[in-house]
């Protein structure tokens, strides 16, 4: 009798596998998009055009300063970069941290963002001036059009 139940049980279990094996998974459900207050999306554009003001301030202070000897030269060029890699970053993070941000307005910023990087990396990799004339053309035609998201 012992050995019926068990059978039995195995042959349940098996069922119960194989219809488990067959069954379909459950489909992720796709969170719905999140949606913001108009106040939360212009505190976030203020958010995010301050942050632009501030990058553009800074990059504009370092890449005015210059050096006359080799030494404060170099310097400046390292600053100049290190400014350049910290405008990136700060953008970004503020970016991600303002998600309500108005979409043409984040992505004019990020498109930015990823000319300076281009940019960046050029001159790290000794780039000559006819090299980054097109990106910094490109930054030319960006830099009005956030100023002009910003109003």
């Amino acid at each position: 009798m012992p050995a019926i139940i068990a059978i039995a049980i195995a042959l349940v279990a098996v069922a119960v596998a194989i219809a488990a094996w067959f069954k379909p998974a459950p489909k992720a459900e796709v969170p719905a998009a999140k949606t913001y207050t108009e106040q939360e999306t212009a505190d976030a554009k203020k958010a995010v055009c301050e942050a632009f003001d501030r990058g553009q301030a800074t990059l504009s202070v370092t890449g005015s300063k210059t050096g006359a000897d080799p030494n404060t030269a170099f310097a400046v060029a390292v600053n100049s970069r290190i400014a350049i890699n910290t405008v990136i970053g700060y953008w970004r993070t503020v970016l991600q941290r303002e998600p309500a941000a108005p979409k043409a307005l984040a992505h004019d910023v990020i498109r930015l963002a990823d000319t300076y990087e281009d940019i960046l990396l050029r001159l790290l990799a000794d780039a000559t001036d006819s090299d980054l004339s097109g990106l910094y053309e490109s930054v030319d035609r960006s830099v009005p059009v956030v100023v002009q998201a910003c109003k």
